[in-house]
């Protein structure tokens, strides 16, 4: 065990504070976005990717990601007693899951030992369930520590031959550290959590199972795979056992601190079902219908006018906001973050437009002469504000930071509707589209702290209006609801003004597309 020790004192005060800082501040559903990152940071130097084959290989592995994770989830979906099923969420879900399982296969083909990764997947939903519904004996949670970076591992696989003599050592020397590296990122979850720690998280599964003993039952567990590990770095070259001690010495650097107090009482409850409601799901679809609507008129217009439909400004932050919540923050997640990146790619094509019409709008002025520099340079600024802005408000929902836009926008719309003196680049379409589908965001973050998978549907009106206007908690605080507000009334004002505007022109409101 002495390498062991080296590699505990050698562990730096700055991965430390790199890792505590992004369990504080990053929410769960951000969360496997970040296991993708930590996984990228653990194998990239193991395996010698460079830059050009991490980013070639990024698509398949968001790929298979989301076919693993939406198997597992299907898996769960199976076992649960209670299935909950039959309404909108579940049909749509069914749909989607038809042909999962057939590509996620077709994927593992192309990976060594690829059966045993789809095993690993499919076993881990079984274990899951059971921490989930608090059967799980003591003795499995070996077998969950060794299935938790199940979809990591295929991911991992993904993207580079595993042709070189050796491969096959490596990859069984990496699934200890992998193992230990996950339980490490579980344990400042743990200590950082201000939400309900689901059970499934490692250390809420043996605080569960051995109560106050959890702490000295799991630096067993993290002895024996230490075990595994070390012998496995005897079986692979020195150029590989360099690479895996510098990773691990940077990923597991938590396991040597104190662990968290437990507090069982801090855990989910017992059975408790993820998800939304069928309700969510509806009106998060009319949202989009409603964005589609405008992005249609604001494409259709902008070519027509040969002009921008969306003012700058709230333009440079809803393209990075999409870019953020469809790309980095849980890729591929649910139905929402994968509606997101057709919503970057209809902001592309906006995007062009702004590149090709904007310096004319500014003609004699030093913004018209540097328009397309200090556009890289607002993309540059917006993304970095929306990304930190996701984090340091732990608005893994994109709430305060989707009203604050929209907010921006309407007042926005209105400044530009008197700026331009007439409704070019501008449509009832655009702005009844934007009206609709703000509105029915509200509605489905609403409906998230009124209903839950179980309770399609309100009780009542009463009770939706209290709850939701006197909801104080994330995602519906006091805040957003007084953002939607402003936003809906100023949505109200510059659909009646652009009503007037279009007439004035001699144009049909209805007509002019």
């Amino acid at each position: 065990m002495s390498m062991m020790r080296n590699l505990r004192t050698a562990a730096s005060q700055r991965a430390k504070r790199l890792l505590a800082s992004a369990a504080t501040h990053v929410a769960p559903p951000i969360r496997r976005g970040i296991e993708t990152a930590i996984s990228e940071g653990l194998h990239g130097p193991v395996l010698g990717s460079s830059l050009k084959q991490q980013l070639k290989a990024t698509p398949v592995r968001l790929t298979a990601r989301y076919l693993a994770f939406t198997v597992k989830r299907a898996r769960l979906k199976e076992l649960a007693p209670e299935p909950v099923g039959g309404n909108l969420s579940g049909y749509l879900a069914g749909l989607r899951d038809a042909g999962i399982e057939k590509a996620l296969a077709r994927l593992c083909a192309r990976i060594p030992d690829g059966a045993r990764a789809r095993r690993d997947v499919t076993e881990l939903a079984e274990v899951e369930f059971g921490v989930r519904h608090g059967v799980a004996k003591p003795e499995r949670l070996r077998r969950l520590l060794e299935l938790a970076p199940s979809e990591l591992r295929l991911v991992r696989d993904l993207g580079r031959p595993w042709d070189r003599d050796g491969d096959e050592e490596l990859r069984e020397t990496l699934r200890p550290a992998e193992t230990l590296a996950y339980l490490a990122w579980d344990l400042k979850q743990y200590a950082g959590a201000t939400r309900p720690i689901k059970r499934t998280n490692l250390y809420a599964a043996f605080v569960d199972a051995y109560g106050d003993a959890a702490p000295e039952r799991l630096r067993e567990e993290i002895a024996h795979f230490e075990a595994q590990f070390e012998a496995g770095l005897r079986s692979v070259g020195a150029a590989d056992r360099e690479r895996l001690e510098r990773a691990f010495t940077l990923h597991c650097a938590p396991l040597r601190d104190a662990f968290p107090e437990p507090a069982a009482d801090r855990h989910e409850e017992e059975g408790a079902v993820e998800g939304v409601s069928s309700a969510v799901v509806l009106f998060g679809m009319l949202c989009a219908v409603g964005w589609l609507v405008a992005y249609v008129a604001i494409v259709y217009r902008g070519f027509a006018d040969q002009t921008y439909g969306v003012p700058l400004a709230a333009f440079f932050a809803n393209l990075t906001w999409e870019f953020a919540y469809g790309f980095l923050l849980d890729p591929l997640g649910d139905y929402f973050h994968t509606a997101s990146i057709f919503g970057f790619l209809v902001d592309a094509v906006i995007a062009w437009q702004v590149w090709k019409y904007g310096a004319a709008q500014f003609p004699n002025s030093a913004l018209g002469r540097y328009f397309r520099p200090l556009f890289g340079l607002c993309v540059a600024a917006a993304l970095s504000v929306n990304y930190h802005a996701f984090i340091d408000l732990a608005d893994p929902d994109g709430e305060y930071t989707r009203f604050g836009i929209n907010l921006m926008m309407s007042i926005l719309y209105l400044k530009m509707l008197e700026d331009r003196g007439s409704p070019a680049g501008q449509s009832m379409y655009i702005a009844i589209g934007k009206w609709l589908g703000t509105l029915c965001a509200w509605i489905a973050t609403a409906l998230t702290v009124t209903t839950s998978p179980k309770q399609t549907w309100p009780t009542s009106w009463s009770d939706f209006t209290r709850k939701s206007l006197g909801s104080r908690s994330y995602p519906l605080t006091p805040l957003i609801n007084v953002m939607y507000g402003w936003t809906f009334l100023l949505d109200v004002a510059y659909c009646v003004l652009l009503h007037r505007s279009i007439k004035a022109a001699g144009m049909s409101p209805w007509r002019r597309l």
